[in-house]
């Protein structure tokens, strides 16, 4: 019951930004629990909203004492607040094999641009052929 307790207060201390590496999450209990139930979500929701406009509090910032207060007249009792490290986003890669050549391109919008690979590459080429590229070199065979 306690940790249901605990999730129903979600941490919504911040949104964090794509370009931020790490953000708070806060943990508030609520008090005011009709038939030993939290409140709805939206209702905390709103909560955090009127303490925020109240106290013109960054959604970015760690809680202040004032923001805490805030959050108690609404029926909500500060637990924690921890710094959490961000995922790190997976970004795009338009990097690939060229089927003609055996080189490593990168797309660079209307134009690619292409060097040879570290190593070996094995890759298929247009004309179906099983091609290895070491470096400088490319040999193709049908076996």
């Amino acid at each position: 019951m306690q940790r249901a307790l605990i999730t129903a207060a979600l941490v919504l201390a911040s949104v964090s930004t794509a370009s931020a590496s790490s953000h708070y999450e806060t943990t508030y209990y609520d008090t005011i629990r009709p038939n030993g139930q939290p409140r709805s979500q939206a209702v905390y929701d709103a909560a955090l909203d009127d303490c925020y406009s109240q106290t013109g509090l960054a959604r970015e910032a760690s809680d202040t004492p004032a923001f805490k207060a805030c959050m108690t007249t609404h029926g909500y009792r500060w637990r924690s607040t921890k710094l959490v490290q961000d995922r790190p986003t997976r970004q795009r890669d338009d990097t690939y094999i060229s089927t003609d050549t055996g080189n490593i391109c990168h797309n660079a919008g209307i134009a690619a641009i292409c060097f040879p690979p570290q190593g070996t590459v094995r890759y298929t080429n247009d004309e179906g052929l099983n091609c290895t590229r070491t470096g400088l070199v490319s040999v193709c065979s049908n076996f």
